[in-house]
Protein backbone atom coordinates (compact mmCIF):
# COMPACT_ATOMS: atom_id res chain seq x y z
CA UNK A 1 0.00 0.00 0.00
CA UNK A 2 1.41 3.46 -0.67
CA UNK A 3 0.10 4.82 2.55
CA UNK A 4 2.43 2.51 4.10
CA UNK A 5 5.59 3.77 2.72
CA UNK A 6 4.71 7.03 4.00
CA UNK A 7 4.21 5.43 7.72
CA UNK A 8 6.97 2.94 7.68
CA UNK A 9 9.54 6.33 8.45
CA UNK A 10 8.08 6.26 11.58
CA UNK A 11 8.55 2.43 12.47
CA UNK A 12 10.93 3.07 14.71
CA UNK A 13 9.10 4.16 17.19
CA UNK A 14 5.92 3.08 16.79
CA UNK A 15 3.55 5.64 15.69
CA UNK A 16 3.27 9.27 16.04
CA UNK A 17 0.91 10.11 19.41
CA UNK A 18 3.40 9.21 21.81
CA UNK A 19 6.84 10.97 19.97
CA UNK A 20 3.90 13.28 20.17
CA UNK A 21 3.27 13.28 24.16
CA UNK A 22 7.08 13.16 24.73
CA UNK A 23 7.56 16.60 23.56
CA UNK A 24 5.64 18.17 25.55
CA UNK A 25 7.88 19.63 28.63
CA UNK A 26 6.16 20.93 31.84
CA UNK A 27 7.80 23.61 33.93
CA UNK A 28 7.26 22.76 37.65
CA UNK A 29 9.08 25.60 39.21
CA UNK A 30 8.50 27.79 36.45
CA UNK A 31 10.89 31.20 34.90
CA UNK A 32 13.39 32.50 37.12
CA UNK A 33 11.82 35.55 37.54
CA UNK A 34 8.73 33.34 38.74
CA UNK A 35 10.71 31.80 41.37
CA UNK A 36 11.99 35.66 42.60
CA UNK A 37 8.52 36.25 43.15
CA UNK A 38 7.95 33.23 45.39
CA UNK A 39 10.82 34.77 47.41
CA UNK A 40 9.99 37.81 47.95
CA UNK A 41 6.80 36.89 50.16
CA UNK A 42 6.94 36.72 54.00
CA UNK A 43 8.56 33.85 55.68
CA UNK A 44 5.66 33.22 57.03
CA UNK A 45 3.44 32.21 53.83
CA UNK A 46 5.65 30.41 52.45
CA UNK A 47 6.18 28.01 55.86
CA UNK A 48 2.72 27.80 56.10
CA UNK A 49 2.45 26.51 52.17
CA UNK A 50 5.65 24.09 52.81
CA UNK A 51 3.24 22.47 55.63
CA UNK A 52 0.60 22.68 53.63
CA UNK A 53 1.95 20.98 50.79
CA UNK A 54 3.48 18.35 52.98
CA UNK A 55 0.45 17.09 54.64
CA UNK A 56 -1.35 17.14 51.33
CA UNK A 57 1.46 14.76 50.32
CA UNK A 58 1.25 12.63 53.16
CA UNK A 59 -2.50 11.89 53.08
CA UNK A 60 -2.37 11.64 48.84
CA UNK A 61 -2.41 8.07 48.74
CA UNK A 62 0.92 7.66 45.73
CA UNK A 63 0.14 7.09 41.92
CA UNK A 64 1.85 5.22 39.60
CA UNK A 65 1.34 5.89 35.94
CA UNK A 66 3.23 4.32 33.69
CA UNK A 67 2.93 5.25 29.69
CA UNK A 68 0.95 3.15 27.80
CA UNK A 69 1.29 3.61 23.67
CA UNK A 70 -0.89 3.33 20.82
CA UNK A 71 -0.06 -0.31 21.12
CA UNK A 72 -1.72 -0.81 24.64
CA UNK A 73 -4.40 1.63 24.33
CA UNK A 74 -7.44 0.95 22.46
CA UNK A 75 -9.06 2.36 19.61
CA UNK A 76 -11.72 5.17 20.08
CA UNK A 77 -15.45 4.83 18.92
CA UNK A 78 -16.30 7.45 16.33
CA UNK A 79 -19.65 7.86 14.45
CA UNK A 80 -16.88 8.99 11.55
CA UNK A 81 -15.13 5.81 11.43
CA UNK A 82 -15.95 5.11 8.10
CA UNK A 83 -15.42 8.03 6.56
CA UNK A 84 -11.24 8.86 7.77
CA UNK A 85 -8.65 7.48 5.91
CA UNK A 86 -8.87 3.64 5.65
CA UNK A 87 -5.93 1.88 4.54
CA UNK A 88 -7.03 -2.06 3.22
CA UNK A 89 -10.34 -3.71 3.15
CA UNK A 90 -11.24 -7.61 2.64
CA UNK A 91 -14.22 -9.81 2.72
CA UNK A 92 -14.97 -12.08 5.90
CA UNK A 93 -17.69 -13.91 4.20
CA UNK A 94 -20.39 -11.93 3.60
CA UNK A 95 -18.97 -9.19 5.86
CA UNK A 96 -16.71 -6.93 4.69
CA UNK A 97 -14.32 -5.26 6.84
CA UNK A 98 -11.36 -2.87 6.39
CA UNK A 99 -9.05 -1.68 8.84
CA UNK A 100 -7.20 2.15 8.74
CA UNK A 101 -5.30 4.65 11.20
CA UNK A 102 -5.14 4.81 15.16
CA UNK A 103 -7.28 1.62 15.05
CA UNK A 104 -9.93 2.23 13.23
CA UNK A 105 -11.66 -1.11 11.99
CA UNK A 106 -15.56 -1.01 10.73
CA UNK A 107 -17.55 -3.54 9.21
CA UNK A 108 -20.42 -4.36 7.29
CA UNK A 109 -23.21 -6.68 6.68
CA UNK A 110 -25.10 -4.97 4.28
CA UNK A 111 -22.74 -4.38 1.24
CA UNK A 112 -22.07 -0.96 2.70
CA UNK A 113 -25.22 0.40 3.34
CA UNK A 114 -24.39 0.59 6.87
CA UNK A 115 -21.30 0.39 9.24
CA UNK A 116 -20.66 -0.69 12.39
CA UNK A 117 -17.23 0.30 14.19
CA UNK A 118 -15.46 -2.94 15.76
CA UNK A 119 -14.15 -3.28 19.24
CA UNK A 120 -10.33 -2.76 18.96
CA UNK A 121 -7.57 -3.15 21.53
CA UNK A 122 -4.75 -1.18 20.06
CA UNK A 123 -5.17 2.19 18.51
CA UNK A 124 -1.88 2.26 16.66
CA UNK A 125 -2.49 2.67 12.80
CA UNK A 126 -3.43 -0.69 11.03
CA UNK A 127 -2.31 -1.06 7.69
CA UNK A 128 -3.37 -4.67 6.51
CA UNK A 129 -6.11 -7.29 7.23
CA UNK A 130 -6.55 -10.76 6.12
CA UNK A 131 -9.39 -13.55 6.59
CA UNK A 132 -8.93 -16.66 5.32
CA UNK A 133 -12.73 -17.73 6.59
CA UNK A 134 -15.63 -15.95 7.24
CA UNK A 135 -15.04 -16.18 11.44
CA UNK A 136 -10.85 -15.51 11.70
CA UNK A 137 -9.06 -12.81 10.40
CA UNK A 138 -5.72 -11.28 11.29
CA UNK A 139 -4.71 -6.77 10.51
CA UNK A 140 -1.29 -5.78 11.74
CA UNK A 141 0.40 -1.99 11.76
CA UNK A 142 2.37 0.12 13.20
CA UNK A 143 4.21 -1.10 16.37
CA UNK A 144 4.28 -4.27 15.09
CA UNK A 145 1.26 -5.17 16.55
CA UNK A 146 -0.70 -8.42 15.24
CA UNK A 147 -4.33 -8.63 16.00
CA UNK A 148 -6.66 -11.31 15.99
CA UNK A 149 -10.78 -11.92 15.48
CA UNK A 150 -12.86 -15.24 15.63
CA UNK A 151 -16.03 -13.67 14.77
CA UNK A 152 -15.77 -11.79 12.00
CA UNK A 153 -13.99 -8.67 12.80
CA UNK A 154 -16.83 -7.05 15.20
CA UNK A 155 -13.99 -7.77 18.15
CA UNK A 156 -10.35 -8.06 18.44
CA UNK A 157 -7.43 -9.09 20.88
CA UNK A 158 -3.78 -8.47 20.48
CA UNK A 159 -1.48 -11.30 19.63
CA UNK A 160 1.34 -9.81 19.60
CA UNK A 161 3.68 -6.07 19.13
CA UNK A 162 6.89 -5.04 17.84
CA UNK A 163 9.05 -5.49 21.50
CA UNK A 164 7.79 -9.44 21.81
CA UNK A 165 8.61 -10.18 18.27
CA UNK A 166 11.94 -8.71 18.50
CA UNK A 167 12.45 -10.31 21.74
CA UNK A 168 11.24 -13.98 19.69
CA UNK A 169 14.21 -12.90 16.79
CA UNK A 170 16.89 -12.39 19.20
CA UNK A 171 16.12 -15.82 21.16
CA UNK A 172 15.92 -17.59 18.05
CA UNK A 173 19.08 -16.28 16.23
CA UNK A 174 20.79 -16.10 19.50
CA UNK A 175 20.15 -19.97 19.67
CA UNK A 176 20.37 -20.47 15.79
CA UNK A 177 24.09 -18.96 15.52
CA UNK A 178 25.29 -20.85 19.23
CA UNK A 179 24.46 -23.84 17.58
CA UNK A 180 25.19 -23.72 13.77
CA UNK A 181 27.06 -20.50 12.77
CA UNK A 182 26.68 -19.17 9.74
CA UNK A 183 28.13 -15.83 7.68
CA UNK A 184 23.92 -16.25 6.95
CA UNK A 185 23.07 -16.10 10.40
CA UNK A 186 25.37 -13.65 11.87
CA UNK A 187 24.51 -10.45 9.91
CA UNK A 188 20.89 -11.32 11.18
CA UNK A 189 21.49 -11.70 14.96
CA UNK A 190 23.29 -8.69 14.89
CA UNK A 191 20.51 -7.01 13.75
CA UNK A 192 17.91 -8.71 16.23
CA UNK A 193 20.20 -7.39 19.07
CA UNK A 194 20.47 -3.86 17.86
CA UNK A 195 17.17 -4.15 17.29
CA UNK A 196 16.29 -5.55 20.40
CA UNK A 197 18.49 -2.82 22.21
CA UNK A 198 17.16 0.00 21.26
CA UNK A 199 13.92 -1.34 22.78
CA UNK A 200 12.05 0.18 19.64
CA UNK A 201 9.47 -1.53 17.20
CA UNK A 202 9.17 -2.04 13.43
CA UNK A 203 5.86 -1.52 11.52
CA UNK A 204 4.44 -4.70 10.24
CA UNK A 205 3.26 -3.79 6.37
CA UNK A 206 1.14 -6.70 5.42
CA UNK A 207 -0.11 -10.41 6.91
CA UNK A 208 -2.21 -13.13 5.19
CA UNK A 209 -3.33 -15.92 5.95
CA UNK A 210 -3.68 -19.55 4.26
CA UNK A 211 -6.75 -20.82 6.20
CA UNK A 212 -7.04 -20.58 9.68
CA UNK A 213 -3.98 -21.59 11.11
CA UNK A 214 -1.00 -20.80 8.97
CA UNK A 215 -0.08 -17.21 7.84
CA UNK A 216 2.77 -14.68 7.38
CA UNK A 217 3.32 -11.08 8.80
CA UNK A 218 5.90 -9.26 6.73
CA UNK A 219 7.67 -5.42 7.29
CA UNK A 220 10.54 -3.45 6.98
CA UNK A 221 14.03 -4.50 6.99
CA UNK A 222 13.63 -7.82 5.79
CA UNK A 223 11.02 -8.52 8.86
CA UNK A 224 9.23 -11.03 8.58
CA UNK A 225 7.15 -14.09 10.60
CA UNK A 226 5.48 -17.66 10.27
CA UNK A 227 2.59 -19.35 12.33
CA UNK A 228 1.37 -22.61 11.91
CA UNK A 229 -1.17 -22.68 15.10
CA UNK A 230 -3.30 -18.97 14.01
CA UNK A 231 -1.29 -16.42 16.26
CA UNK A 232 -0.07 -18.57 18.82
CA UNK A 233 3.13 -18.60 18.04
CA UNK A 234 5.64 -17.52 15.65
CA UNK A 235 8.91 -18.25 13.80
CA UNK A 236 11.35 -16.11 12.65
CA UNK A 237 12.19 -16.21 8.94
CA UNK A 238 14.31 -13.97 8.29
CA UNK A 239 17.15 -16.32 7.10
CA UNK A 240 14.98 -17.41 4.75
CA UNK A 241 14.15 -14.93 2.16
CA UNK A 242 17.24 -14.24 0.10
CA UNK A 243 16.98 -11.07 1.17
CA UNK A 244 20.85 -9.93 2.03
CA UNK A 245 20.35 -6.24 1.47
CA UNK A 246 17.44 -6.02 4.17
CA UNK A 247 14.85 -4.47 1.92
CA UNK A 248 11.66 -3.67 3.06
CA UNK A 249 8.47 -6.24 1.96
CA UNK A 250 5.84 -4.29 1.17
CA UNK A 251 3.34 -7.02 0.55
CA UNK A 252 2.49 -10.40 1.09
CA UNK A 253 0.10 -12.18 -1.31
CA UNK A 254 -1.49 -15.82 -1.80
CA UNK A 255 -3.37 -16.65 -5.00
CA UNK A 256 -3.58 -19.91 -7.29
CA UNK A 257 -1.14 -21.81 -4.64
CA UNK A 258 1.50 -19.73 -4.43
CA UNK A 259 2.49 -16.69 -1.88
CA UNK A 260 4.49 -13.79 -2.96
CA UNK A 261 6.27 -10.89 -1.37
CA UNK A 262 7.06 -7.38 -3.20
CA UNK A 263 9.22 -4.76 -1.62
CA UNK A 264 12.27 -2.60 -2.27
CA UNK A 265 13.93 -2.37 -5.70
CA UNK A 266 11.57 -4.08 -7.78
CA UNK A 267 11.81 -7.38 -5.68
CA UNK A 268 9.43 -10.26 -5.66
CA UNK A 269 9.82 -13.37 -4.04
CA UNK A 270 7.73 -16.61 -4.03
CA UNK A 271 7.40 -19.22 -1.48
CA UNK A 272 9.20 -22.53 -2.13
CA UNK A 273 7.10 -25.03 0.10
CA UNK A 274 9.36 -27.85 -0.23
CA UNK A 275 12.39 -25.88 0.66
CA UNK A 276 10.44 -23.75 2.73
CA UNK A 277 11.94 -20.60 1.62
CA UNK A 278 11.18 -17.59 -0.56
CA UNK A 279 13.11 -17.23 -3.47
CA UNK A 280 14.01 -13.82 -5.81
CA UNK A 281 12.04 -13.49 -8.89
CA UNK A 282 13.43 -9.87 -9.73
CA UNK A 283 11.54 -7.26 -12.39
CA UNK A 284 13.80 -4.86 -14.10
CA UNK A 285 12.48 -2.41 -12.16
CA UNK A 286 14.15 -0.69 -9.37
CA UNK A 287 11.77 0.97 -7.09
CA UNK A 288 9.34 -0.01 -4.71
CA UNK A 289 6.49 -2.69 -5.42
CA UNK A 290 3.56 -2.04 -3.27
CA UNK A 291 1.55 -5.35 -4.37
CA UNK A 292 0.45 -8.18 -6.88
CA UNK A 293 -2.54 -9.91 -7.86
CA UNK A 294 -2.66 -12.98 -9.82
CA UNK A 295 -5.48 -13.48 -12.78
CA UNK A 296 -6.30 -16.21 -15.43
CA UNK A 297 -2.29 -17.12 -16.37
CA UNK A 298 -0.95 -13.94 -16.04
CA UNK A 299 0.71 -12.36 -12.32
CA UNK A 300 0.55 -8.18 -12.11
CA UNK A 301 3.28 -6.21 -9.41
CA UNK A 302 2.30 -3.25 -9.26
CA UNK A 303 4.07 0.36 -7.10
CA UNK A 304 5.51 3.81 -7.50
CA UNK A 305 4.83 6.16 -10.26
CA UNK A 306 2.89 4.01 -12.02
CA UNK A 307 4.67 0.97 -12.64
CA UNK A 308 3.12 -2.31 -13.77
CA UNK A 309 4.75 -5.44 -14.77
CA UNK A 310 2.93 -8.20 -16.06
CA UNK A 311 4.73 -12.08 -15.95
CA UNK A 312 3.04 -15.27 -18.16
CA UNK A 313 5.73 -17.54 -16.58
CA UNK A 314 5.43 -17.91 -13.51
CA UNK A 315 7.95 -15.04 -12.84
CA UNK A 316 10.87 -16.19 -14.76
CA UNK A 317 9.97 -13.08 -16.96
CA UNK A 318 8.57 -9.39 -16.57
CA UNK A 319 7.12 -6.93 -19.24
CA UNK A 320 6.44 -3.35 -18.21
CA UNK A 321 2.69 -2.44 -19.25
CA UNK A 322 2.05 1.41 -19.55
CA UNK A 323 -0.66 2.81 -17.80
CA UNK A 324 -2.34 6.10 -18.32
CA UNK A 325 -1.74 7.55 -14.73
CA UNK A 326 2.03 7.83 -12.99
CA UNK A 327 -0.06 7.76 -9.72
CA UNK A 328 1.56 4.95 -7.36
CA UNK A 329 -0.72 1.91 -7.90
CA UNK A 330 -1.83 1.14 -4.36
CA UNK A 331 -4.49 -1.96 -5.02
CA UNK A 332 -5.56 -5.04 -7.39
CA UNK A 333 -8.34 -7.43 -8.09
CA UNK A 334 -8.83 -10.16 -10.28
CA UNK A 335 -12.24 -10.55 -12.52
CA UNK A 336 -13.81 -13.20 -13.49
CA UNK A 337 -13.08 -13.40 -17.00
CA UNK A 338 -8.99 -13.25 -16.12
CA UNK A 339 -9.65 -9.15 -16.12
CA UNK A 340 -7.90 -6.86 -13.59
CA UNK A 341 -8.35 -4.06 -11.83
CA UNK A 342 -6.02 -1.33 -10.32
CA UNK A 343 -6.55 1.53 -8.19
CA UNK A 344 -4.07 4.36 -7.54
CA UNK A 345 -3.34 7.92 -5.06
CA UNK A 346 -4.95 9.94 -8.17
CA UNK A 347 -8.49 8.12 -7.55
CA UNK A 348 -8.23 6.28 -10.68
CA UNK A 349 -9.46 3.07 -11.88
CA UNK A 350 -7.48 1.19 -14.16
CA UNK A 351 -9.00 -2.14 -16.22
CA UNK A 352 -8.05 -4.25 -18.62
CA UNK A 353 -9.97 -7.09 -20.36
CA UNK A 354 -7.01 -8.35 -22.51
CA UNK A 355 -4.86 -10.16 -20.54
CA UNK A 356 -3.42 -7.50 -18.95
CA UNK A 357 -1.75 -6.55 -22.80
CA UNK A 358 -3.46 -3.10 -22.17
CA UNK A 359 -5.19 -0.74 -19.37
CA UNK A 360 -7.50 1.92 -19.59
CA UNK A 361 -8.85 4.60 -16.91
CA UNK A 362 -11.93 4.27 -15.53
CA UNK A 363 -14.16 6.65 -13.56
CA UNK A 364 -15.47 5.62 -10.48
CA UNK A 365 -18.63 6.89 -8.80
CA UNK A 366 -16.39 9.19 -6.07
CA UNK A 367 -13.03 8.94 -6.84
CA UNK A 368 -10.88 9.47 -3.62
CA UNK A 369 -6.95 8.67 -3.26
CA UNK A 370 -7.26 4.96 -2.87
CA UNK A 371 -4.84 2.72 -0.61
CA UNK A 372 -6.88 -0.41 -1.21
CA UNK A 373 -9.55 -2.64 -2.93
CA UNK A 374 -11.17 -5.43 -1.82
CA UNK A 375 -13.94 -7.87 -3.62
CA UNK A 376 -17.89 -6.80 -2.42
CA UNK A 377 -20.49 -9.61 -4.06
CA UNK A 378 -21.17 -9.52 -7.96
CA UNK A 379 -20.61 -6.86 -10.11
CA UNK A 380 -18.91 -4.55 -6.93
CA UNK A 381 -16.11 -3.70 -5.28
CA UNK A 382 -15.13 -2.23 -1.51
CA UNK A 383 -12.21 0.64 -1.77
CA UNK A 384 -10.76 2.51 0.88
CA UNK A 385 -8.86 5.66 0.30
CA UNK A 386 -8.42 8.91 1.94
CA UNK A 387 -12.59 9.78 2.60
CA UNK A 388 -13.05 6.04 4.12
CA UNK A 389 -14.58 3.09 2.68
CA UNK A 390 -17.44 2.83 -0.19
CA UNK A 391 -18.92 -0.28 -1.95
CA UNK A 392 -19.05 0.63 -5.74
CA UNK A 393 -20.45 -0.93 -9.04
CA UNK A 394 -17.33 -2.27 -11.08
CA UNK A 395 -17.05 0.49 -13.63
CA UNK A 396 -17.81 0.05 -17.38
CA UNK A 397 -18.20 -3.81 -17.06
CA UNK A 398 -21.50 -4.82 -17.41
CA UNK A 399 -22.22 -8.78 -17.11
CA UNK A 400 -18.97 -8.94 -15.45
CA UNK A 401 -17.87 -9.93 -12.29
CA UNK A 402 -14.92 -9.78 -9.19
CA UNK A 403 -13.29 -13.11 -9.14
CA UNK A 404 -13.70 -14.86 -6.17
CA UNK A 405 -11.41 -13.76 -3.74
CA UNK A 406 -9.06 -15.23 -0.73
Amino acid sequence: MVLRTAISTGAANGGCPAANLRRKRWSVLGSKSQRNVIRSGSGRRPRRLRLAVLLLALLTPPVVQAFQGPADVPAVPSALSARVPLIAVTRAGQRIVAVGLRGDVVFSDDEGKTWAQASVPVSTDLVAVSFPTAKDGWAVGHGGVVIHSSDGGATWVKQMDGKQFSALALNYYQKATAEKPSANLTPIYEQAKALSSADSTRALLDVYFENDTSGFVVGAFNRIFHTEDGGKTWTPWMDRTNNPHELHFYSVHGGGGRILLTGEQGMVWELNRAQQVFEPKPTPYKGTLFGSVEAGNNLYVFGMRGSLFRSSDDGKTWVRIDVPSLAGVTGGIALADDGVLLVNQAGIALLSHDGGKSFQSVKLVRPMSYFGIGAASGSRVALVGSEGVRVEPLPQTSGHEVAAQH
